[in-house]
C-alpha cells in the first residue's frame, strides 16, 4: 500500500512538471505570437495604404456634406455622442466636432467588428477588456479643412482578477461612459479605465476611408451658385 501510494506522489510530481512545463513553452511562444502579429498588423496597414497625414487636409465642399461623410463613417465603429457641425456666423466659420461613445473592442470571435485592427489590437481585445472612443475636429482653413482625428484606447482596471478566490464583488466598469463630462475634446481620467494612448492603425483606417469618401464627392460636386 505505501508503494501504491509513493507511486502515487512521483506519478503526481512528474505531471505536475509537465504541466508546468508546457505553461512557460506556451507563454513564450504566446508572446512572441502576439509580438508577430503585432508587427504583422502595422506592416500590413503600412503596405495596404499609404501614411496618412492627421489632421488630414480635404477640400473645401459643402460644410454640411464634409460633416455628414465623417459622422458617417465613424458611426461605421462607434455610437456618436455627439456632434456640432461647422456654421456660419457673420461670415466666420465654426469648427466642427464630433465625439462618440466608448465601445468595447471587438474580439477574435467578432470578425466582423471593424474597431479592433487585425494583429496585435484584436487579439488584445481579445484577452483583456479593451474600449475605444474618438474625437474629430473639422477646422476651416482657407480653402480647405483640417480633420483631426483622436482615437483613444483604453484598459479595464479591476480591483481584483475575475477569477480570484478573494471574498468580495467583482466591480465591472464595462458600461462606464463620459456622458456626464461638460468638457469637449478633452481627455480626462475615468474611474475604471486605465488609458492606453491612441490607436494610431485604426486612426489611419478611418481617414484613409474619409478621404476616399470625400475624393467621391468631390468629383460629382458642383458648388451652389
Amino acid at each position: 500500500m505505501r508503494i501504491a501510494n509513493s507511486e502515487t506522489r512521483i506519478a503526481c510530481t512528474l505531471l505536475t512538471g509537465v504541466v508546468f512545463a508546457l505553461t512557460i513553452l506556451m507563454c513564450n511562444s504566446g508572446c512572441r505570437t502576439i509580438a508577430n502579429l503585432d508587427s504583422l498588423g502595422q506592416n500590413a496597414a503600412t503596405l495596404n495604404q499609404p501614411q496618412m497625414p492627421n489632421p488630414l487636409s480635404v477640400p473645401m465642399l459643402d460644410r454640411w456634406l464634409v460633416m455628414e461623410q465623417i459622422s458617417d463613417e465613424l458611426d461605421d465603429y462607434f455610437k456618436i455622442f455627439r456632434e456640432e457641425r461647422i456654421r456660419v456666423l457673420d461670415g466666420i466659420m465654426s469648427e466642427g466636432r464630433i465625439e462618440t461613445h466608448p465601445r468595447i473592442g471587438g474580439t477574435l470571435l467578432e470578425p466582423w467588428r471593424r474597431d479592433s485592427m487585425l494583429g496585435f489590437e484584436r487579439m488584445h481585445a481579445t484577452l483583456q477588456t479593451i474600449r475605444r472612443f474618438a474625437k474629430v475636429r473639422v477646422v476651416p482653413a482657407g480653402d480647405h479643412y483640417q480633420i483631426d482625428l483622436q482615437v483613444f484606447k483604453e484598459l479595464e482596471d479591476l480591483p481584483q482578477p475575475i477569477g480570484a478566490s478573494v471574498a468580495g464583488q467583482h466591480l465591472r466598469h464595462d458600461s462606464t461612459l463620459d456622458i456626464d463630462r461638460e468638457d469637449i475634446l478633452l481627455t480626462t481620467v475615468n474611474r475604471g479605465w486605465i488609458p492606453q494612448g491612441r490607436d494610431l492603425l485604426l486612426e489611419q483606417q478611418i481617414l484613409a476611408n474619409i478621404q476616399t469618401r470625400l475624393q467621391k464627392c468631390a468629383a460629382g460636386y458642383q458648388p451652389a451658385n
